[in-house]
């Protein structure tokens, strides 16, 4: 009942064969063989850490050109509909590239008051609508 514990041998994996499998990711990474073999031992650390944050990286600028195709099949869809109006035309392309930082989402003082004088006349548009339906009730 408790033989097969005794009888079967541990697996044994030395801490060199463990190096020596990691040994060729690093090297694709960019590490070379002195660094990995005979320098500091926290080098293949950052040397990983490093390779992660480009992945990210090629992560997200792979997710932002996936937007940016999105967006123009998007913009281009009335024109491609079989039953579009006649005249159709396709939505403008963005002005702007999307912000990718925090400081540039900050927006400038006649984008500011562009909003407030747009946001001023839409209170007065709704404004003027409860009046006329005020003066002119439904009967």
């Amino acid at each position: 009942m408790g033989s097969e514990l005794v009888e079967s041998p541990a697996s044994h994996v030395s801490y060199t064969e463990q190096f020596r499998e990691a040994f060729p990711f690093y090297l694709s990474i960019g590490m070379t063989y002195k660094q990995f073999w005979e320098e500091d031992c926290t080098l293949p650390r950052y040397y990983r850490q490093a390779f992660e944050i480009k992945q990210e990286r090629l992560n997200q600028q792979a997710w932002l050109q996936g937007m940016y195709t999105y967006e123009a099949l998007c913009d281009v869809s009335p024109v491609l509909n079989a039953f579009a109006k006649k005249g159709a035309k396709p939505h403008p392309f963005p002005e702007k590239p999307y912000s990718l930082r925090k400081k540039e989402t900050t927006i400038t003082e006649e984008e500011k008051l562009i909003n407030e004088r747009n946001e001023q006349l839409k209170a007065k548009v709704w404004m003027n609508n409860l009046i006329y339906k005020f003066k002119n009730p439904v009967p």
